[in-house]
């Protein structure tokens, strides 16, 4: 199981997705405030800072990493059965790219209208194991496609 290259692809792409949870995604800088933008909270370093928006708004995010995180690790166990693990690998993949378009054209754009502020993407690391995790599915993808067409030439052969 973990000796195929494609566990291993998955085992990286769920350390990403975890990952994910203990850096922020971006930074928000306004006139009077400074926020970072975690996957399941706004966080701001300013002491006695006010809120102006609900903490909970992000939360959808954090639950929707958790199901990629449990849709990588399901396909880590289907190693016995390459269809099924393609097709929960491929399921894991669209809901990447929807993790990655949520992040950047609903929740970055609601979050700086809320708080007149300007979203700075490049002074955090969160946002990039996003795209790591992405990597690591297709990855993962092209091995078991691979596999599957190495077991089924082996068969015509037989």
């Amino acid at each position: 199981m973990i000796q195929r290259v494609q566990s291993l692809y998955l085992l990286g792409a769920v350390a990403a997705l975890i990952a994910i949870y203990f850096f922020p995604l971006a930074s928000f800088f306004s006139e009077f405030s400074y926020y970072k933008f975690y996957l399941l909270k706004l966080y701001t370093p300013v002491p006695d800072a006010t809120s102006d928006i609900n903490e909970l708004l992000v939360l959808p995010l954090g639950i929707f990493n958790g199901m990629i995180v449990i849709t990588a690790i399901i396909a880590i166990f289907l190693y016995k059965n390459r269809r099924h693990q393609s097709k929960i690998v491929k399921l894991g993949i669209l809901m990447n790219v929807i993790l990655v378009a949520l992040i950047f054209f609903v929740f970055s754009p609601l979050v700086g209208r809320t708080l007149n502020a300007a979203a700075d993407y490049s002074r955090d690391g969160g946002i990039y194991f996003t795209l790591v995790s992405l990597l690591m599915l297709i990855l993962a993808n092209r091995s078991i496609i691979k596999d599957e067409k190495m077991v089924r030439a082996a068969d015509r052969l037989r």
